[in-house]
């Protein structure tokens, strides 16, 4: 009785994402952000702003969205083994926010509390050291969406935004 050839299989990827793989320089994210969240959140907006014309740029907060997604301090302790107070925080300064979206300075509080508001990011501290201030953000990768666009939390719950808390100037 001859035995069984045993097979390999690879799995394939499309494109180069084999390469991305293997160079360990890159995140996960939920495709339904991009796919169900935000185009949600886009027009909901839009219907608020309820105007034709200067309509406020939501679509920005995509790009805050990841940038702030891909600065994440991801080591749980620090090179003294020490617990890393900042895991899971993004602190970006808002002038290289500024710089690397072309985004205005003054327009950027105002979309980290919409994606605030739609649990995209789950909470933002302000940091001292000394006279020193820095922001953190603790962006969500958003395990869970409902069919309908929403994030949903730890509970089951769907959170669904109240637009009256921002300040939209």
């Amino acid at each position: 009785m001859t035995e069984p050839v045993k097979r390999e299989y690879t799995k394939s990827y499309p494109n180069d994402k084999r390469a991305l793989l293997d160079g360990h320089n890159y995140e996960m994210y939920n495709l339904d952000v991009m796919r169900k969240v935000f185009p949600r959140i886009i027009n909901e907006v839009a219907v608020i702003q309820g105007r034709s014309q200067r309509k406020y740029q939501t679509r920005d907060i995509i790009s805050i969205y990841f940038f702030l997604l891909s600065y994440i301090d991801g080591n749980f302790e620090r090179k003294d083994g020490e617990i890393n107070e900042r895991f899971g925080a993004a602190f970006p300064s808002y002038e290289k926010i500024t710089a690397d979206l072309n985004i205005d300075h003054r327009r950027i509080r105002l979309l980290v509390d919409i994606l605030v508001i739609n649990g995209l990011i789950s909470e933002t501290r302000d940091h001292w050291e000394g006279t020193r201030r820095s922001k953190w953000y603790f962006v969500s990768f958003c395990p869970r969406i409902s069919d309908d666009g929403y994030v949903v939390n730890d509970d089951g719950e769907r959170i669904v935004p109240d637009y009256s808390a921002i300040d939209w100037r």
